[in-house]
């Protein structure tokens, strides 16, 4: 499954490539991640907590970011997590790359691959990309007002 999003956060583009590359505390501006900490160079771990209607999950995975290239202002990341209890993981790969539309304005593009597994891939299309719809808005939300605080 592959979804593409983009937003528009009110600062400068090597602002938000710093906040960005700083993944704990960006990490901290995705609603329902927490406890993200480094394990090694370019390599996380954390939980994610979300919910598709009654179910709710806790996804435990570890995060590897793989390109960092400021000169093109792009960064690829693969993420693995899973739900002991549901029974049920993902695997996903992500890029990002930042536009900057004004001095103090840049487009955060998002693509993103996901691959569901176990109990997590019965879940509709349509109800897995409105809730990614859902948390990349209120991700961009929280990066706002980070730079605003």
């Amino acid at each position: 499954m592959n979804f593409e999003h983009h937003c528009t956060v009110p600062v400068a583009r090597e602002t938000l490539w710093d906040f960005l590359m700083d993944v704990p505390r960006m990490a901290a501006c995705i609603p329902g991640v927490s406890d993200v900490v480094a394990t090694g160079e370019d390599q996380y771990v954390g939980r994610m907590k979300v919910a598709f209607g009654p179910i709710r999950l806790t996804l435990r995975g570890e995060l590897r970011i793989q390109e960092f290239d400021q000169t093109n202002w792009r960064a690829v990341g693969r993420a693995e997590a899973h739900d002991r209890r549901v029974g049920g993981g993902v695997h996903i790969s992500a890029a990002l790359a930042l536009v900057e539309q004004e001095e103090a304005q840049t487009q955060l593009s998002i693509q993103t691959e996901a691959r569901l597994m176990g109990k997590l891939g019965e879940f509709g299309q349509p109800v897995i990309r409105k809730r990614a719809d859902k948390i990349v808005a209120e991700f961009a939300r929280n990066v706002a007002k980070h730079f605003k605080e």
